[in-house]
């Protein structure tokens, strides 16, 4: 097995007195495909969003490709640090956070251009690439009020892609999609694990877990409470809770 590229040792998050990630160890390697489940407010958005610091741990340390951010490093190096970790994660969210005002290709330049200064003859053909990966090219010059949710999702994930990241973040991807919709985007998810990037997805969607995941970990209170390959999890959990979070998928219950 390759080395680790994200690492969480001993991590903590508590919003004032609520204990929400309780001791979370985790390592992640290159080009492995994380998915992570358990019931709504188990903590799996929260440890999603410590691994690139929208949310701050408030105990432990994060390691990204290599990047160490101890809880205790503070002030300019810390904010050097979480730089440097943000550069090296793309983030997929449940709303695509697309800004209205530009077009498709604007928006996918963006992130390239003022957080990595890069020129703008290059980000443009870079956007093209992650564009036409998923399936979007031929909308570039649209507005997102003008595309489907399936679009505006598939246009966030060519967004992060051409930061280049090292590792894909998603949290919940398609929960607010359409029914219809969702299919489209679980493809192109499909496509880009095919591709080889290290992925680690919060999702509902047990079909993509059993079919694209290495390795599905489950979360309960706070805590992770099984980390298996899909095979196993799935015929034969090792723990009641993790059996009865697939119990109610299977019925339709979240």
């Amino acid at each position: 097995m390759s080395l680790p590229i994200v690492k969480i040792s001993n991590l903590d998050k508590y919003f004032g007195r609520l204990h929400v990630l309780r001791n979370i160890d985790l390592e992640v390697p290159e080009r492995q495909v994380v998915c992570l489940i358990g019931r709504s407010g188990s903590g799996k958005s929260t440890l999603l969003r410590c691994i690139n610091f929208l949310e701050d741990p408030s105990h432990g340390i994060v390691e990204v490709d290599g990047i160490r951010v101890p809880v205790e490093v503070k002030g300019k190096e810390r904010r050097q640090l979480v730089h440097d970790v943000r550069l090296k994660t793309g983030m997929v969210f449940q709303e695509f956070n697309l800004f209205p005002h530009m077009s498709v290709l604007e928006n996918v330049i963006e992130g390239p251009i003022t957080v990595k200064g890069m020129d703008r003859k290059l980000a443009v053909e870079l956007a093209e690439q992650s564009l036409d990966s998923v399936g979007m090219l031929w909308k570039k010059d649209e507005f997102p009020l003008r595309l489907s949710g399936g679009q505006k999702q598939r246009v966030a994930i060519a967004r992060a892609l051409t930061m280049q990241p090292r590792v894909m973040l998603f949290d919940e991807p398609t929960s607010a999609l359409d029914p219809e919709l969702i299919g489209e985007v679980l493809n192109v998810m499909k496509k880009v694990a095919s591709e080889g990037m290290t992925m680690i997805v919060v999702t509902h969607e047990m079909g993509f877990a059993r079919e694209v995941a290495d390795r599905v970990l489950v979360m309960s209170e706070g805590e992770l409470i099984e980390d298996a390959t899909p095979e196993d999890l799935f015929n034969q959990p090792k723990d009641p809770r993790t059996k009865a979070l697939i119990d109610r998928y299977r019925t339709g219950e979240q």
